[in-house]
């Protein structure tokens, strides 16, 4: 008898010892490691929403890799979250983390079904699996997420978990949380949802693309019913409350709204800029909202301005050419396939397409002859025989598509209502604007191509195109910097310069002739090529590439004296800053998109020019600032003058306005390849580029006055006007700027001495 009872003492002892020891190393190695997990929930930070506002609060964007809006539970209507717990987990305020009566109801009633119809996770459970352990199937990744679930309800209270939980819970159609969904399937902050809706969302959360009320109303409606029952059983809900709402038909509000058109490029340029100075994962992760300077009424007019000027060109030059030319045995062989036609499936004849599609047809050589597709034999309407073509052969460019007599080309054409075609008029014309604030440096328009993607190829910042006479202003800072004032006398005449290989380069002017001996603003008005050569050889082209970085151009510079002509590519957007550099009376800046960087709860993290501090690091700075003065303040006046000049008497006077000043400068890149105008008002600056993208001459006298000015001109239209708005006189400025551009005259005064320094150095 005492032997068996020493024998299951000492069992006893084994076993506490087992106990024990086990108990100490999930203390020692078990608890700490779960701590360490639970201590990520507890700084956990949700992928949410980056959201992009224009200065008036209206938002224009938003990004995220989850679609998420966090909101404490306190402010969400009561019934959200009580749908929820009514759906999920009933008993969420009475167990540890874990329940067990959850688990063992579970399996009674799958084992009844003979399938799994419920699980026995909590919400608790659930956090920690969408957080910690993932979706692993395994008995370790269960009992794991058991542990962790027991020790988080140690850790955060009930209600801190639930925050986490209706904020984190997928929902569907790309939205992640109440607040979310609330807001895309009807309209409503979670502080509005009545119980219905409520329930509707709670319903979706074991299935969403099942449940998904705008793909599967019917189904959505049962599950939301279910649920509503659950709210009565557990006294959310009245059972006539719950009544009423059943009777309701289900209603969402329509698809989000597809992103307007208008401002893509902003848009884009926007994007690129957070990821720049934030990364991709940190805007979302604090669900920041960026203020930015987007002129949605501005934005409008640019983008109009712009489609209207090429299509004005492309009315003047003509269609694009045709796709190919076949001889006839390649004509037999296209009619054989009936490329871009379907058969039918009994005769094997193409069949004529519905009103509206476009296919590739093959002409004969006048209006007499039918235009014929697989085996059909079409008309085309006779407006399209006497259009022009556009083509790089100056013998046919501008000739009228009869004139040319196109047998056998191969054009893509549209089937109209009354059955004749219609040749295919798709743009070929690509154009370019660049608003900015001169007082601010903000950007506050940016076009960047007819009919631009989303996240696509932006020309405003990443097209290089050569900016032609609209680069002299440049040249001439750089030889007003080295003593040349704006009355000097040049000389515009022949010159021949060494080109290598034996051969010479002689500049000349567009009109082929020469001026003789003129003022330096008169050159400046008439864009004179030869004196912007000859003063490029006196500074040297290094010191016009110097002064233009100063100024704004960003894009790197050849230095030889094609400089002088804009030879070396620039982008819209440094054009766009350099003018604002001269408008600003010397200063250059930043030119910045955002303004303002605010957290979730509103509060303003950094503004333009200054550090973003989050979580107290600074984890970026934003352009933008007061500037810094690159040119003295009389000279930067100068050029004013000078551009001044090509509006009033110049290659520009068609954009003359006795109300407003303006000054601008044209550019044409050489076989009308580029055309631009660059210019500015007393309250903005502003960089047009018309030209294609495949480097094709826009067409035969197409130029920045006559291609590119009338943006500008539509846009100037639009800014403020009064006689108040002027472009300010410099306390500098030399005696010559004596008839202040948009005001009474001004007295004048004694030039400065400018020290006899390099141009940098006086910067």
């Amino acid at each position: 008898m005492k032997k068996a009872v020493l024998r299951l003492l000492l069992w006893i002892l084994i076993l506490l010892a087992g106990v024990g020891t086990g108990w100490l190393a999930f203390q020692n190695q078990v608890v700490p490691e779960l701590d360490r997990r639970i201590e990520g929930l507890r700084t956990f930070r949700p992928l949410t929403t980056c959201q992009v506002v224009a200065e008036d609060g209206t938002q224009i964007d938003e990004f995220y890799v989850e679609r998420r809006f966090w909101v404490p539970l306190d402010e969400m209507a009561p019934v959200a979250w009580q749908a929820v717990l009514a759906a999920e987990d009933r008993r969420f305020f009475d167990h540890p983390g874990v329940d067990l009566l959850g688990i063992a109801r579970a399996m009674v009633v799958n084992i009844a079904a003979g399938r799994i119809e419920e699980g026995g996770s909590t919400l608790t459970q659930q956090v920690v699996k969408n957080l910690v352990v993932g979706s692993e199937r395994s008995y370790r990744r269960k009992a794991l997420e058991a542990l962790l679930a027991w020790r988080l309800e140690t850790q955060l209270s009930k209600e801190q978990i639930l925050e986490l939980y209706v904020n984190m819970v997928y929902l569907g159609a790309g939205n992640y949380g109440l607040e979310a969904a609330a807001q895309d399937y009807f309209g409503l902050s979670s502080a509005e949802l009545d119980p219905g809706q409520a329930a509707l969302l709670a319903g979706l959360i074991p299935a969403p693309s099942r449940y998904a009320p705008r793909r599967n109303p019917e189904t959505a409606r049962v599950r939301r019913d279910l649920v509503l029952g659950a709210m009565v059983e557990e006294g959310f809900v009245t059972d006539e409350q719950a009544e009423q709402l059943r009777s309701a038909p289900l209603e969402t509000t329509r698809q989000r709204a597809a992103r307007s058109e208008v401002g893509t490029a902003y848009i884009t340029a926007v994007r690129r800029e957070v990821r720049r100075l934030f990364g991709d994962e940190l805007p979302v992760r604090h669900g920041l909202m960026v203020w930015t300077a987007y002129d949605a009424r501005l934005q409008a007019v640019a983008e109009e301005a712009i489609e209207t000027a090429a299509a004005a060109v492309e009315e003047r030059q003509g269609m694009d050419g045709p796709l190919r030319t076949l001889d006839e045995a390649g004509v037999v062989a296209f009619l054989e396939r009936g490329e871009g036609l379907s058969r039918d499936p009994m005769s094997g004849r193409s069949v004529l397409p519905s009103p509206g599609n476009c296919f590739p047809v093959v002409l004969g050589s006048s209006p007499r002859e039918p235009v014929r597709a697989g085996g059909l034999e079409l008309e085309l309407v006779s407006a399209d025989w006497q259009r022009p073509v556009r083509s790089r052969d100056p013998e046919v460019a501008s000739k009228s598509l009869s004139a040319l007599r196109p047998r056998g080309q191969v054009w893509s054409a549209c089937l109209q209502d009354d059955g004749k075609l219609e040749l295919d008029r798709s743009p070929w014309v690509q154009g370019v604007a660049v608003i900015i604030e001169n007082a601010t440096g903000r950007i506050v328009a940016m076009t960047g191509g007819r009919e631009m993607a989303l996240e696509g190829f932006n020309r405003a910042t990443q097209a290089r195109r050569q900016p032609g006479s609209s680069f002299k202003p440049y040249v001439y800072a750089a030889a007003l910097l080295h003593g040349r004032r704006i009355d000097d006398i040049v000389v515009d005449g022949p010159i021949a310069l060494p080109a290598g290989g034996g051969k010479t380069w002689s500049p000349k002017n567009y009109d082929g002739g020469y001026a003789g001996s003129v003022s330096l603003k008169t050159a400046m008005a008439r864009s004179l090529n030869t004196v912007a050569v000859r003063l490029t050889m006196e500074t040297g082209p290094e010191a016009v590439a110097e002064i233009a970085r100063a100024m704004g151009v960003r894009t790197p510079l050849r230095t030889d004296l094609t400089i002088s002509l804009g030879s070396s590519e620039v982008t819209p957007m440094d054009q766009a800053v350099g003018m604002a550099t001269i408008a600003r009376m010397g200063v250059s800046t930043e030119a910045h998109m955002l303004l303002e960087v605010q957290n979730t709860e509103g509060l303003t993290e950094g503004r333009a020019g200054g550090p973003v501090v989050i979580d107290g690091r600074e984890v970026a700075r934003l352009p933008g600032g007061p500037g810094t003065r690159v040119l003295p303040g009389g000279l930067a006046y100068t050029l004013v003058q000078m551009l001044g000049a090509v509006v009033q008497e110049g290659t520009a006077r068609r954009a003359r306005r006795p109300d407003q000043p303006r000054i601008g400068k044209t550019g044409t890149a050489s076989s009308f390849t580029d055309a631009w105008f660059v210019g500015a008002t007393p309250t903005h600056s502003i960089a047009v580029w018309i030209g294609t993208d495949g480097m094709l001459p826009l067409g035969p006298s197409e130029t920045g006055g006559r291609a590119a000015l009338p943006v500008f001109t539509a846009i100037a239209d639009q800014l403020p006007v009064g006689p108040h708005l002027v472009f300010p006189l410099p306390d500098d400025a030399l005696p010559e700027a004596n008839g202040r551009i948009g005001s009474r005259s001004s007295p004048g005064r004694e030039a400065p001495t400018l020290p006899e320094v390099g141009p940098l150095e006086r910067l």
